[in-house]
């Protein structure tokens, strides 16, 4: 590969020079094959239109060259220019693999999966060396045709002609996953490993499928082969430490985040890992250390912030909990789950207009949850704001027609003196919920005196 590397530069290096220095100079035609390759390969049209152009002022009929000619045309789209040359050299269908495999390529680009399959197999029958890549090719074009076990199963063919191709080894997983098959999964991940017991990414896999599956205790035996195999990867170490996390091994998974640590110039998320481990070890302050290292490492972070926010409230300093918080908010105002906990804590702190304004955020970013609308018309009957209450559960009726929101509704009406929309809003709730109303004559009181009429 190295010698064939040399020959290559040297190559392009010698027509390179002969362009700069408008020369004519002798090439092979298998040589003009090889330098036509290169810049096909590196994308470069502009110079596989001049290695083109100067190799048919030299052998204006070779049919290799040619074929190389209609891989130009497939690189640019051009697929009418492409299917001419196609037609031309169809002679070539019967023993010429490239011919086999640009045509293979034309069909795939026109949308006729099938088509394309059926110069792939041919191709096959030629092909001697590169007999995985057909497959993988072959694999995709059933993709295409969303038959995922038929390109599951070539794709596992080209696995087997080439247990180091990533392409087929990856593609099979993701197969493995649109097919929800993860036992079968972890079936083939088994047997490979059988085979190729030192493939790291296998029992990487491997670990990871445990994972999906919540065991703990497969997941970890397979990231620590990962570990064996290469000490230094980090997502070994990182997800070795999480199994550990899972089986409530928090020291243990501290100790394997550390080695992480050493190895990983970005260790912010693993500083989150270390802390949330402190956490559930109830060592606050070495917490706390370590979510602060974590927001120093990238203050960009929003969960460094958030986890902060959380072990402070656990702590009881709601105040410093929602200066976290606010910093999370900033990072990602959309996060519906941040707005939550901000409106509760401001509650805690008896900040009802800040509350009030987070469930005004979040009824606008999640209105079928009718549980922000309940929190934002609560807020309004405790802040004296009926009126705002009042249209915030008309608004909430429009998406759902719950009891809670009459009883509410009612309390409202009641207050700013709305004696007949609030009997009806009663009557409304007790028809729908019956059941709650003992609970909500004693959250609204001045629903007590009105059940009976």
């Amino acid at each position: 590969m190295m010698e064939d590397d040399f020959l290559n530069n040297e190559l392009i290096e010698r027509f390179e020079r002969m362009l700069d220095n408008r020369e004519q100079v002798y090439f092979e035609p298998d040589d003009l094959y090889e330098i036509i390759s290169f810049y096909l390969d590196v994308g470069d049209s502009e110079y596989s239109k001049k290695a083109l152009n100067y190799a048919f002022s030299l052998y204006p009929d070779h049919s290799d060259l040619k074929v190389k000619q209609i891989e130009y045309y497939l690189s640019l789209t051009q697929l009418k220019n492409a299917a001419k040359l196609i037609g031309e050299l169809k002679d070539l269908t019967d023993q010429d693999i490239d011919y086999l495999l640009v045509v293979a390529r034309y069909w795939g680009m026109k949308n006729m999966p099938k088509k394309a399959i059926q110069f792939y197999k041919k191709a096959l029958e030629l092909e001697e060396d590169e007999v995985d890549f057909v497959y993988n090719c072959i694999a995709n074009e059933y993709l295409n045709l969303d038959e995922v076990n038929l390109a599951l199963y070539h794709y596992k063919k080209a696995l087997e002609f080439n247990a180091e191709n990533d392409y087929s080894f990856y593609s099979i997983i993701q197969c493995y996953k649109e097919l929800h098959a993860i036992n079968d999964c972890i079936q083939f991940l088994q047997d490979f490993i059988d085979e190729n017991p030192y493939a790291e990414a296998a029992w990487s896999q491997l670990g990871t499928q445990y994972l999906a599956i919540s065991d703990y205790t497969n997941a970890l035996e397979a990231f620590d082969f990962v570990t064996v195999i290469n000490p230094g990867s980090i997502s070994g170490l990182t997800q070795k430490a999480l199994c550990m996390e899972r089986l409530k091994r928090y020291a243990e998974a501290i100790s394997v985040y550390e080695e992480a640590l050493e190895l990983d110039d970005s260790a912010a998320y693993t500083y989150l890992r270390i802390g949330k481990c402190y956490k559930k070890l109830e060592k606050y302050s070495k917490a706390l250390k370590a979510f602060h290292q974590s927001i120093k490492d990238d203050p960009q972070l929003d969960k460094a912030w958030v986890a902060t926010a959380n072990l402070y409230e656990k702590m009881g300093n709601y105040e410093e909990a929602i200066f976290y918080l606010d910093r999370a908010i900033e990072l990602d105002s959309t996060n519906t789950d941040y707005w939550k906990q901000h409106a509760f804590l401001q509650i805690k702190l008896g900040k009802l207009e800040e509350a009030a304004g987070a469930y005004t955020t979040l009824v606008e970013l999640e209105p079928l949850n009718i549980y922000n609308w309940l929190g934002l018309i609560e807020t309004a009957i405790i802040l004296g704001e009926y009126e705002q209450g009042i249209e915030s559960a008309l608004n909430a009726l429009k998406h759902f027609n719950r009891a809670e929101l009459y009883y509410q509704l009612s309390s409202c009406y009641l207050l700013t003196d709305q004696e007949q929309f609030g009997i009806e809003a009663l009557q409304k709730a007790i028809a729908l919920d019956e059941s709650l109303k003992l609970e909500m004559l004693e959250k609204y009181p001045i629903l007590q005196g009105k059940t009976k009429e």
